[in-house]
């Protein structure tokens, strides 16, 4: 989809934003609404503070058909005098292709979540993070924490930590603006619903880099922290919330 035009439907405030995403919930929990008594906050971070204190799922970062989607998608919104980078609040648009096809979405600030994280000798633990809800269904449909988690390195000062901000939406959006050196709005949820982690594991801004394409089949750099099938059980669906983004990618069950 090249995008060609977009169509503001709403624009709604902090408050508005902070009710939606507290409806949020789980794949895999359709009764979990993750962010229900969470702390829900627009702060802004300079470029310095994304690549020093935050984390990400996905380390790769693609040219074609996302960051250049990011730049047409700001040329539009800075067209009707809206800096989509500095968002109070968020927008419910519809965003016109270049064959006349719409598509409803929502865009709010790019989602930074404070998980909590457990280390021990061997590196990060998640054992310790489960509920019994998700302990049971892990065991009922025979899916099982991925060891792949356990091989990930971390350096002494990460591992002396007890929560992470990690980015869960928006992360080609963040790294666009980070490439232009200037300070944006995030949006910081922290203290989401206990015993449900985020659904793959944290890696350093610092190992970010960018691809040309993203490769058929997707990219090989995100963790779960569960194994497949269940490897989606976890994910945060956005549009649960009325906000329209943030949903499972087509063949991603």
């Amino acid at each position: 989809m090249v995008l060609k035009k977009i169509q503001i439907k709403e624009m709604f405030d902090e408050n508005q934003l902070k009710s939606r995403l507290r409806k949020v919930r789980l794949k895999g929990f359709p009764d979990v609404r993750i962010y229900e008594d969470a702390n829900i906050s627009i702060r802004p971070f300079t470029p310095q503070k994304i690549k020093q204190n935050i984390f990400t799922p996905q380390p790769t970062v693609y040219r074609r058909g996302y960051l250049d989607r990011v730049e047409t998608m700001e040329k539009l919104f800075q067209d009707k005098e809206i800096d989509p980078f500095n968002l109070k609040g968020g927008i419910d648009y519809v965003a016109v292709d270049e064959n006349g096809e719409e598509t409803e979405w929502t865009l709010i600030p790019p989602v930074i979540e404070m998980i909590p994280v457990v280390f021990d000798g061997l590196g990060l633990n998640y054992s310790e993070l489960l509920s019994p809800e998700l302990r049971e269904k892990i065991k009922a449909e025979g899916h099982r924490l991925n060891a792949d988690v356990r091989e990930l390195a971390y350096n002494e000062y990460i591992m002396g930590m007890q929560t992470i901000p990690l980015i869960c939406d928006g992360s080609h959006r963040i790294h666009s603006n980070l490439e232009k050196g200037v300070t944006q709005n995030l949006l910081v949820i922290d203290g989401p619903k206990k015993g449900f982690p985020y659904y793959a594991a944290p890696k350093p801004y610092s190992e970010v880099h960018v691809e040309d394409e993203r490769p058929k089949g997707g990219g090989k750099d995100k963790i779960h922290v569960l194994t497949e099938p269940g490897h989606k059980l976890l994910y945060r669906l956005f549009p649960t919330g009325g906000i329209l983004s943030g949903t499972v990618r087509p063949g991603k069950k």
